[in-house]
């Protein structure tokens, strides 16, 4: 246990608060960080698709004009600014621009089908909208049956359309030493609204205040002097989505070169690695599975990466010692466990420069400072001790403001201590180090059994010949629902039905073996952030009944 952990009343603390500036627009934070970064003309952005170099002066230079300019045209505290754009330069200047203003920014995934996209934005209520070129040629039109946006500002290229305002046409150049943000209440005003679907239903606008980003930022000051050695980071998480603009953010605030891309293709991800002697990896699981399990990674130099930070779902100890091996000069892949409800991440594993008897290789680490996490019985909600599991809980600074325009949802996830009820199913041991089992609503119900789904994964990827799996359940009339497993086969590789079965079930009790069978398919369907879509899995289940009928 750190220094700073304690477990008492069966709640597991992180220590004292963090000292933050609850007055400031985190506008303003970032600025008087971009400032300081920008003194020696470093790199801070690097397209991995393009090689194109953005340093600390020019976003600095580019947030202040965009700024400026957006308050000619009338944005101020309180208004919100949707963005719709891949990963790209321009991104993350307009962002902090907006959020100078006292604005608030909600983003949007570019590939929204109409009714999703229609559905975020009646939550938010933008009056602006900024994206690239690509992204409004496929979703101009949409906006347009939205009733609150008025103005559409095109990052790139020729406007798409009549009307649509070229980003450079409101640009307005201002001095930076002499740029200062709007005020704002850092406790009431709202930085960000991003999607989640909580623990229950349709996705849902969580609003994270500038208090919660400051907060969240300060977390990443605390890793800040770590030297050159933990320089330069690759990443190509979408920025819509929290990890990818929070991370994303905050690296540029402590001074680090990222290294990004849209979309993932895996010999460019590979070259940059390469080429630009990247030391951090920012991942999500399904990378790990990749860097672990795909011959293509052994053919390229990857000894410049010192570490590799992995959110968004749990690993497995195999995967993590598979990937470990492909990586000679890896300290090791480092987990952290949050939600976009608690402003990135709530606990994090110990990192390169902590102790590194206290790394527990697979768990999501320790409660940040300032935040405390309980687990408690599913049913009766009392608390549970060390090794027991239950519903984790999240309390302190980097729990949301709420759900926009949304009481009872908001009132709803928090229970009677004001713990925010996060869904996940896990457990902390004596040290108060946690580990995550399972969503809450995607326990599969067997005969009066919970069986957690990763559970079942983990002992799948432990088969040499599976690449990839999902697990949910089948409907069953007797036994209420099937454990079923969809696979992809490693590159190569032929396995059987029979053969996963009996390895399944040598290692699995019998509530938990593969009555449902196995399934194998070219992919598991994931969201951007690596979490499997168990729904679509059971759409395709579905399916395969309907057709056999």
């Amino acid at each position: 246990m750190t220094s700073s952990v304690k477990i008492i009343n069966k709640v597991v603390s992180g220590g004292p608060a963090l000292p933050v500036p609850g007055h400031l627009n985190f506008g303003q934070y970032m600025i008087d960080k971009l400032r300081e970064n920008s003194r020696e003309d470093m790199v801070a952005l690097i397209n991995g698709e393009t090689g194109h170099k953005t340093t600390y002066s020019k976003i600095i230079q580019d947030t202040v004009n965009t700024a400026t300019g957006l308050r000619k045209l009338g944005v101020k505290r309180g208004d919100v600014l949707a963005f719709c754009s891949e990963n790209r330069d321009e991104y993350i200047a307009a962002a902090l621009g907006a959020v100078c203003c006292g604005a608030t920014i909600t983003t949007t995934n570019m590939q929204y089908s109409k009714d999703e996209m229609i559905h975020v934005l009646n939550i938010s209520k933008p009056s602006i909208v900024l994206g690239s070129e690509s992204a409004l040629s496929q979703n101009l039109k949409t906006f347009s049956n939205v009733a609150s946006i008025k103005k559409v500002i095109q990052f790139n290229g020729t406007p798409v359309a009549k009307g649509v305002i070229p980003l450079s046409s409101i640009i307005v150049q201002a001095n930076v030493n002499e740029f200062e943000a709007d005020d704002v209440e850092g406790w009431h005003d709202t930085v960000f609204i991003l999607y989640s679907s909580g623990t229950t239903g349709l996705p849902k606008g969580v609003m994270l205040s500038h208090l919660n980003c400051l907060y969240a930022a300060a977390n990443f000051e605390t890793g800040k002097d770590k030297g050159d050695e933990y320089l330069t980071m690759l990443t190509l998480v979408p920025w819509y989505h929290a990890y990818g603009l929070m991370s994303t953010i905050n690296f540029l605030a402590i001074r680090k070169v990222l290294v990004y891309f849209a979309n993932f293709d895996p010999i460019k991800y590979l070259e940059a690695i390469q080429e630009h002697k990247v030391n951090v990896l920012l991942t999500v699981p399904p990378l790990v599975v990749f860097l672990a399990k795909f011959p293509l990674v052994a053919e390229y130099d990857l000894s410049s990466v010192k570490a590799v930070l992995c959110g968004a779902a749990p690993l497995t100890n195999e995967t993590i010692n598979q990937a470990m091996a492909r990586l000679p000069n890896c300290k090791g892949i480092f987990q952290a466990y949050g939600m976009t409800e608690t402003s990135l991440a709530a606990t994090k594993d110990v990192d390169e420069e902590d102790d590194v008897r206290l790394h527990k290789p697979g768990s999501g680490g320790f409660p940040l400072r300032g935040v405390k996490v309980k687990v408690v019985d599913i049913e009766t909600r009392q608390k549970l001790g060390p090794n027991q599991k239950g519903e984790i809980c999240i309390k302190g600074p980097v729990v949301m403001k709420g759900y926009a325009g949304n009481k009872s949802a908001t009132r709803d996830i928090l229970d009677n201590e004001r713990y925010l009820k996060t869904g996940d199913i896990g457990y902390y041991d004596q040290d108060g180090t946690f580990f995550i089992v399972d969503r809450l609503k995607e326990l599969i119900k067997y005969k009066g059994s919970q069986v957690p789904p990763a559970t079942v994964e983990n002992v799948l990827l432990q088969h040499p010949g599976v690449a990839e799996c999902g697990v949910v359940g089948a409907p069953d009339e007797k036994a209420g629902e099937l454990t079923t497993a969809f696979v992809v086969k490693k590159y190569g590789v032929d396995i059987t039905e029979k053969e996963i079965i009996e390895f399944t079930n040598e290692r699995l009790s019998p509530e938990k073996r593969l009555y449902g069978g196995v399934i194998f398919v070219n992919e598991i369907p994931k969201n951007p952030s690596g979490k499997i879509l168990r729904r679509v899995l059971k759409q395709q289940l579905h399916k395969k009944k309907k057709s056999r009928l």
